[in-house]
């Protein structure tokens, strides 16, 4: 072994280099890596430009009060209008000589928003000061598109005329709408205040709904924008923060247009339902068009938010100055049933346009209106279960089914159609002896649909009608007619022939041994229960029947015994099999 390593063969000293020595730190290692990541968050998030604008806001509104003096009112439209230059003229600086788009898109989604704020600030003037109110709202609006346009030309920004015109009847929404509700500002309790409160939201999804040419054309409206973002996330999520303000404006509305000695507020969550609606169908459209399955899935999961937001019930609809029960008695109907309409009918045209699963789902909406009448408002006040909704249900899913050849479908369709019989029948002799007829119309229908149609699901539904072919023999054999609701004892005694019958029957005719089997076992239980009842008859003669009986079955076990040792069964059943 050689005493140096540290020299090779052939005279070549090789000298290892000295391990590193770690540098000195102030704190331990993962203090150190948590404050470098830190530091890298917000180096790449820059999440200050928020914190500033809510300082700033924050700052303005609890400086000026907008209800006493027009000085007070000019300054905070001064500080709202100067801090949105300020982020638009940082916005174009960084664009034209930094290229930062990141930091950008943050600048921009901060100046739609001080373009709500503006819009929200001078609500409380124009209820007290209608004048100085629309002076103020129609100069915001003003500034709003001035500055937009002066940010596209600045930034070299290319927003098309299908996503610019819906932008600015926006932003228009925003500030004229108010303005509209003016003639009845002062009068809160008069009908028309209410519904014009009401109708916001519905009047921002119909705006919202100008989008669908613009999400029709999908990526080739944008291309070539003049940034690196792309569709979707350009300009979508700009109209999203554009939906954020619209559920904000409704409350916003809802709360200043009021006097001040009334503190009450007629907002609702099903004042959003309208435009939460129009905007799912954006959504699905956009996932139909880009074919994206995810968002697909997702515009048909969305639906139930507004059933939810509509379920609002009395107890919570008290301090609304009864603007439910107005809503309720002018429309004829709850807001969760205008609702649910609303949803069965996207639902429907979800179907149409063929996206997967939306029949199941319109299925569901349509089953739903069995326990949702017009004066439904929350679960406390569910109606009784009603059989025709069930009937569309049953009509919806036969037509599917023979179009498409699903068995699963067509069953489905018989039960729903002996589910609505069933209850518009039920205090007839429909339902009479615990539903026997609904049971054996579904036991039918599985029967049928099994020797109709091919596949697995067919398969399985024959086997499913042998096994109750025999749960039915038996439970007329040996069950409690008390249980059955003392049927005729006529019907008990007929009903195991006729289950062996069609067993029998039905087995030969779609070729399932399995059917023989379930008659096999209707006989096995007959006889045994005769033999049963012959037996006991016997027992009263005989004294040691039951002795003898014992022994012949240990007789025929010997037997079984005896035959296994002379090797008989095992040459008898290959021979069987072969």
């Amino acid at each position: 072994m050689n005493e140096y390593p540290h020299l090779a063969q052939g005279g070549e000293t090789h000298v290892s280099p000295p391990p590193p020595v770690p540098h000195a730190r102030n704190g331990p290692p993962d203090v150190v890596r948590g404050a470098r990541g830190l530091i890298r968050f917000f180096y790449t998030n820059n999440p200050f430009y928020v914190v500033s604008a809510g300082l700033v806001l924050w700052g303005l509104w609890i400086s000026f009060d907008t209800t006493r003096e027009t000085f007070e009112a000019g300054a905070l439209m001064a500080g709202l209008t100067g801090y949105t230059l300020l982020l638009a003229a940082a916005a174009c600086f960084l664009v034209r000589y930094g290229s930062l788009w990141e930091d950008v898109r943050t600048i921009l989604l901060l100046i739609v928003l001080m373009f709500l704020a503006i819009s929200m600030t001078f609500d409380e003037s124009l209820a007290i000061h209608p004048r100085v109110g629309t002076r103020w709202l129609l100069a915001g609006l003003a500034f709003a598109v001035v500055l937009s346009e002066g940010l596209f030309s600045g930034m070299r920004l290319r927003l098309p005329v299908l996503f610019r015109m819906p932008y600015y009847l926006i932003l228009a929404l925003f500030f004229l709408y108010p303005v509209a509700l003016n003639p009845v500002v002062d009068k809160f309790y008069h009908p028309a205040l209410q519904w014009g409160l009401f109708g916001f939201s519905s009047v921002a999804g119909l705006v919202f709904l100008t989008l669908l040419p613009a999400v029709r054309r999908g990526p080739r409206c944008v291309r070539q924008n003049g940034s690196p973002w792309r569709w979707p996330w350009y300009p979508w999520v700009l109209f999203g923060v554009l939906g954020f303000g619209v559920c904000m404006r409704t409350y916003s509305l809802c709360w200043t247009m009021h006097p001040e000695y009334d503190p009450a507020n007629v907002f609702r969550p099903f004042f959003l339902v309208p435009f939460l609606l129009s905007a799912n169908i954006l959504l699905l459209e956009l996932g139909i068009v880009s074919h994206l399955k995810g968002v697909q899935r997702a515009a048909l999961i969305a639906p139930v938010g507004p059933l939810i937001l509509a379920a609002t019930g009395l107890s919570a609809a008290t301090p609304d100055l009864g603007f439910l029960q107005r809503f309720t008695g002018t429309l004829g109907g709850s807001p969760l049933f205008f609702a649910l309409i609303a949803t069965t009918a996207f639902y429907a045209l979800a179907s149409l346009r063929r996206v997967p699963h939306a029949s199941t789902a319109l299925a569901v909406a349509l089953a739903a209106f069995s326990v949702c009448g017009p004066q439904t408002v929350d679960h406390e006040t569910l109606v009784g279960p009603r059989g025709a909704p069930l009937l569309a249900v049953a009509a919806l899913q036969l037509w599917i089914g023979v179009r498409s050849r699903s068995a699963g479908r067509c069953l489905l369709a018989a039960c729903c159609l002996v589910g609505a019989m069933t209850l518009d029948l039920r205090e007839t002799a429909f339902t009479r002896y615990q539903g026997v007829i609904p049971v054996h119309l579904v036991l039918a229908a599985v029967l049928v649909v099994g020797a109709v149609f091919r596949g697995r699901v067919a398969r399985f539904l024959q086997y499913l009608g042998a096994a109750l072919i025999l749960t039915a023999g038996v439970v007329a054999l040996i069950g409690d007619p008390r249980l059955l609701g003392n049927p005729p004892p006529m019907m008990l005694s007929v009903y195991p022939t006729l289950a062996v019958v069609v067993a029998i029957v039905y087995g030969y005719f779609v070729a399932n041994r399995w059917y023989y089997a379930a008659a096999f076992g209707c006989l096995s239980c007959w006889l045994a229960l005769v033999g049963w009842h012959g037996y006991r008859l016997l027992r009263q003669s005989i004294v040691g029947l039951d002795h003898i009986a014992c022994g012949v079955l240990f007789f025929l076990l010997a037997m079984l015994i005896s035959l296994t040792k002379t090797g008989f069964p095992q040459r008898w059943l290959p021979r069987r099999r072969a």
